[in-house]
C-alpha cells in the first residue's frame, strides 16, 4: 500500500511537471519571435523578458509563502496557473511596448510560482514516500521537449500568432492539471522566518544559491536571443524548435542518470554546471551551422540540469519541513536576479555585436566555479520516510 501511494504521488507530480513545462516549451523558443513580429527592437525585447525576472526577486518569496498558507500546494498551483492564463488572454490583442511588458510580466510572475511549488511537492514526496526526485522532475523536461517540437510544427505551418494562442491554451491546461495533484499541506510550517534573509544566513544555501543563480542566469542571452540569432543565420522555425527540444533531451538524460551517481551532491553538480556554462557560451557564437549547434546544445544538461540539481540537493539537505516552498522562492529570487541582469544586459550587447552577448554570459558563469568549490561534499536531500535514493548530508 505504501509503495502504491508513493507511485501515485510520483505519477501525479510528474504529470503536473510535464504540464507546466509544456508552456515553457512553447514560449521559450517562440515568444521572442512573436515579440519581434510585433515590431519590438532588441533592447525592448530584452526589457520585456527581464522585467518579470526583476519583479520576482522581491515578490517570489511572498507568493510562495502565500501558497503555503492555502489548504494545499495543489490548490495554490491551480489558482496561480489559471490567473496566469487569464493574463495571457488579455495579451492577445495588445500592441506596443508598455502594454506587452505589463501583461507579460503579470502572466510570467504568476506562472513562475508553479515550478517552485512543483519542486516543493516533489521534495515532500522524497521525505514521506521515498520517491526519486530526479526521475519525477525529468517529466517536466519531457513536456518541454514535446511542446517545443509541436510548436515548431505549428510555427512552420502557420504564424507566430497561432503559436501564441497555443501558449495561452497550455497555461490554462497547467492550471487544470494542478487540480489533480496529491494533497500536500503546509501544516508543519512554524513561525520561524525562512525567506531570503534566513537562506543567506546558512553558508550552504548562500553559496549554493549564488553559484546556481550565476549559472542559470548565464542562460539569459540564449533565452532572449538564441532563436533570433539562429533565425538570422538561416535556421528555420522547425530547426530552432528541434534545437531547444534536443537541449532538454540532454537535460532529461542527466536527470535519469542522476540516480546512477549516488555519491554526487550539490558540490559536484554545481562544479560541472559552472564549467559547462563557461565552455558553452564561449563556443556558442562559433556554432553557426546546424550540426555544430546541435552538438553544443548537449551542454544544456549542465547549464540548466546540473545547476538545478545542485541547488535542489543543497535545499533538500538543510531545509526545515514546511519551509521548502519558501526556500524554492529564495532560489527563484536569486536565480531570477542573475537572469534578469543578464537578459537586460544582453539587449544592448546583442545590438552591438551578437557574439559579445554570449561571451558575456561565460564571464558571468565563471565565478560560480569558485563558489561551488567552497561547498562541502555529501550535500543531498534526506528522507524522513523509508529512504529512497537520497541520503543524509555528511
Amino acid at each position: 500500500m505504501a509503495a502504491d501511494e508513493g507511485r501515485g504521488f510520483a505519477i501525479r507530480s510528474g504529470l503536473f511537471g510535464a504540464a507546466i513545462f509544456v508552456g515553457v516549451g512553447v514560449y521559450l523558443p517562440f515568444f521572442p519571435l512573436w515579440l519581434a513580429e510585433r515590431g519590438l527592437s532588441g533592447p525592448e525585447i530584452a526589457a520585456i523578458l527581464a522585467a518579470p525576472l526583476f519583479a520576482r526577486i522581491p515578490l517570489m518569496p511572498f507568493m510562495t509563502a502565500a501558497a503555503e498558507r492555502l489548504p494545499s500546494l495543489g490548490l495554490a498551483s491551480a489558482l496561480y496557473g489559471f490567473a496566469a492564463g487569464l493574463m495571457l488572454l488579455l495579451l492577445i490583442p495588445a500592441h506596443g511596448f508598455w502594454p506587452i511588458l505589463l501583461l507579460w510580466s503579470a502572466a510570467y510572475l504568476l506562472w513562475n510560482v508553479l515550478p517552485a511549488l512543483l519542486d516543493a511537492i516533489i521534495l515532500a514526496g522524497v521525505r514521506h514516500h521515498g520517491i526519486d526526485y530526479a526521475r519525477v522532475r525529468l517529466w517536466a523536461s519531457v513536456g518541454f521537449v514535446a511542446a517545443s517540437l509541436a510548436a515548431a510544427v505549428v510555427a512552420n505551418r502557420t504564424s507566430a500568432d497561432v503559436v501564441f494562442a497555443l501558449l495561452v491554451a497550455t497555461f490554462l491546461a497547467g492550471g487544470a492539471v494542478a487540480l489533480l495533484l496529491p494533497h500536500v499541506a503546509s501544516t508543519s510550517v512554524t513561525t520561524e522566518p525562512y525567506g531570503l534573509r534566513r537562506a543567506f544566513a546558512d553558508p550552504v544555501l548562500r553559496w549554493s544559491l549564488i553559484a546556481g543563480g550565476l549559472v542559470l542566469g548565464s542562460n539569459g542571452a540564449y533565452y532572449a536571443f538564441g532563436s533570433i540569432y539562429w533565425t538570422e543565420r538561416g535556421f528555420s522555425p522547425g530547426v530552432i524548435g528541434a534545437l531547444f527540444a534536443f537541449s532538454v533531451v540532454a537535460e532529461v538524460a542527466l536527470f535519469w542518470a542522476a540516480k546512477l551517481l549516488p555519491g554526487w551532491g550539490a558540490r559536484r553538480f554545481l562544479i560541472v554546471a559552472a564549467a559547462g556554462a563557461v565552455i558553452r557560451w564561449i563556443l556558442f557564437p562559433f556554432a553557426t551551422n546546424v550540426a555544430t549547434a546541435f552538438a553544443l546544445q548537449t551542454l544544456h544538461a549542465l547549464t540548466f540540469g546540473a545547476a538545478h540539481l545542485g541547488v535542489m540537493m543543497a535545499i533538500g539537505a538543510v531545509s526545515v519541513p514546511g519551509h521548502t516552498a519558501r526556500l524554492q522562492g529564495a532560489h527563484q529570487a536569486v536565480s531570477g536576479f542573475a537572469l534578469a541582469v543578464a537578459t537586460l544586459a544582453a539587449g544592448p550587447a546583442y545590438r552591438l555585436a551578437p557574439e559579445a552577448a554570449f561571451l558575456a554570459m561565460a564571464a558571468l558563469a565563471a565565478p560560480a566555479l569558485l563558489l561551488a568549490l567552497r561547498l562541502r561534499s555529501g550535500l543531498q536531500p534526506h528522507s524522513s520516510g523509508r529512504g529512497g535514493s537520497t541520503s543524509a548530508p555528511e
